[in-house]
């Protein structure tokens, strides 16, 4: 199996997988999966991935094990997972520094006109008549626009929820541990 299914069988073992899902999810997810499928293997002393998860499978101490593993090594697996939006704040603050107004308001020309082709857009399919051939296209286009377009300027702009989930992560953590 690869590494991103092993990864996700062993994040359903530690009761992380909405956390493990998450970063496998982004860009950088197979350099995620293999991080964890490595440290599955270091604690079952070696192996193959398939091995190891076997044995985390089997065993209830070292699904803990693993779990807390994964659990101190949060935060380089959070920036492994999410550095690309980093590298984009880094850029634009880059751009900032400049004495050309047009690279330094580049990112606001960018998403006002994202955000005034989104506000045409949705109009224009409300209130225009659509061919009923074209009623998938405009609902595809409208999902990437919502989806993509307008998720990434506000993620980019004011942050995303995963700060929000973490928290919630965090308590759902420290539930487990007071049951065990």
């Amino acid at each position: 199996m690869d590494p991103i299914t092993i990864a996700l069988g062993l994040a359903k073992l530690t009761g992380l997988d909405k956390k493990i899902g998450g970063w496998i999810g982004g860009d950088n997810g197979s350099k995620v999966a293999s991080k964890v499928v490595d440290m599955a293997q270091t604690i079952t002393n070696g192996g193959s991935a398939q091995e190891a998860m076997n044995r985390i499978q089997q065993s209830s101490a070292l699904q803990q094990e693993l779990r807390q593993s994964i659990l101190n090594r949060e935060k380089e697996l959070d920036d492994l997972a999410f550095k690309n939006t980093q590298s984009a704040r880094n850029m634009q603050i880059q751009a900032l520094n400049q004495d050309d107004k047009f690279s330094k308001r580049f990112i606001y020309y960018y998403a006002w006109f994202w955000s005034v082709a989104t506000v045409i857009y949705i109009g224009c399919i409300t209130f225009l008549t659509i061919p009923e051939t074209a009623t998938r296209f405009a609902d595809t286009i409208l999902g990437f626009i919502l989806g993509t377009v307008v998720a990434s300027i506000l993620n980019f702009f004011f942050g995303n929820s995963r700060d929000n989930s973490r928290r919630n992560e965090i308590q759902d953590i420290q539930q487990s541990l007071k049951e065990h």
